[in-house]
């Protein structure tokens, strides 16, 4: 079941943060002063080969794998890069099943972005992100 972290530091201003894991996931939210969901970042497998999805309502989806960046002698900033195939199924259903603490509306969208993206790379209608991106720091406030 996922868990909430408390004091996390708030790092959109405007926006409030939540991070949410257990042992298979990772799910960051952004929300709207009214509580409306913004965008959110679902890492999973995040023991074994961590990939992301994440969701921003102006921008859309984009699944990547995440490069621990300790591959070397020195350790490096995790960065997003191509993804590759995202199994959204097995995904949304355990996801399905651990997000009972999220509220029904935030739940239920993260589960439908999560069917539309696969629908959409099913049929190839999904571009890969072009560059790497960071990852947002867990850090706690």
């Amino acid at each position: 079941m996922l868990r909430e972290i408390p004091h996390v530091r708030q790092d959109k201003p405007g926006l409030k943060r939540r991070w949410y894991q257990n042992e298979f996931f990772d799910l960051y939210t952004w929300h709207a002063p009214d509580g409306a969901l913004v965008s959110f970042q679902l890492c999973y497998d995040v023991r074994g080969r961590e990939r992301a999805l994440s969701w921003h309502r102006e921008h859309g989806c984009s699944h990547t794998r995440i490069d621990a960046g300790d591959d070397g002698p020195l350790s490096r900033t995790p960065i997003l890069v191509g993804g590759g195939r995202f199994p959204h199924r097995i995904v949304r259903e355990r996801f399905a099943q651990e997000a009972a603490i999220l509220a029904a509306l935030t739940r239920d969208l993260i589960i439908a972005r999560m069917r539309e993206y696969g629908r959409a790379a099913a049929r190839g209608g999904v571009v890969l992100p072009r560059r790497s991106r960071k990852l947002p720091d867990a850090g706690a406030a």
